[in-house]
């Protein structure tokens, strides 16, 4: 089993005013432990305050080591109005988060593969084939919707382990909480995403990083020791 990552989904960033509050939480928690891919959720604004926030908050993921991910939240039709190619290419993120397969495919012209596209919460097995077949760089399951809900954790598990069995694209699982991530890890999905269990952690941003780090392990740990399924236990004679 290949161990899965841990990725990282910020809150979404408040005002201009609160902009240094977000760098503040966001550097706590990338300093407190490793992550392959931190998304960064930033409102929907005009695409020079989005380049500009891009080159405020991706150099704190870059300088630890993850790869930091434009996710702009805000209605479809406004989002449609934005060129997410150039502002991620102006901005400096390594890719770009989005939740329509249409939207995907453009960016993935766009972009040429100079910049990674994800897609979040394909609603059918079909929209995920449909994915990655276009090529996306990964699917993501199970991450809160634009409303705050959630899909049923039942759904999330069964699609993504159905995904990491039979596909190569790499896809995400989000865990709501950290009692959520073994149950995550044995969907063998390549990386494991959080948000409000890191950010929202009691402690601060920096515990929570680290509590979310501890499961992984335990669970990557624990994953590695079960048995093979079908195998059979002594040696037989032949």
């Amino acid at each position: 089993m290949t161990a899965p990552l841990a990725y990282l989904v910020t809150p979404l960033a408040g005002a201009d005013a609160l902009d240094d509050a977000f760098a503040h939480a966001l550097r706590e928690a990338v300093s407190a432990a490793p992550f392959a891919v931190v998304r960064l959720t930033l409102p929907a604004a005009d695409e020079r305050t989005l380049v500009k926030r891009l080159k405020a908050f991706c150099p704190i993921v870059q300088e630890a080591g993850g790869a930091a991910i434009l996710d702009v939240a805000g209605p479809p039709a406004e989002l449609a109005a934005l060129d997410l190619a150039a502002t991620v290419m102006r901005g400096g993120a390594d890719g770009v988060h989005v939740r329509d397969i249409a939207q995907a495919r453009s960016l993935l012209e766009r972009l040429r593969g100079e910049r990674a596209v994800g897609l979040g919460n394909p609603r059918s097995r079909h929209d995920c084939m449909e994915a990655g077949e276009a090529g996306l760089d990964y699917l993501s399951f199970g991450e809160p919707r634009l409303d705050g809900s959630l899909p049923t954790r039942e759904a999330t598990l069964e699609r993504a382990q159905w995904w990491a069995e039979i596909f190569e694209t790499p896809c995400s699982v989000y865990v709501p909480t950290i009692d959520d991530v073994a149950e995550a890890v044995a969907t063998r999905a390549e990386f494991i995403a959080a948000g409000e269990a890191v950010f929202g952690s009691p402690e601060g941003p920096a515990r929570g990083a680290k509590a979310l780090s501890e499961a992984l392990s335990e669970a990557i740990a624990q994953a590695a020791a079960a048995p093979v399924p079908g195998a059979q236990a002594g040696g037989g004679s032949t």
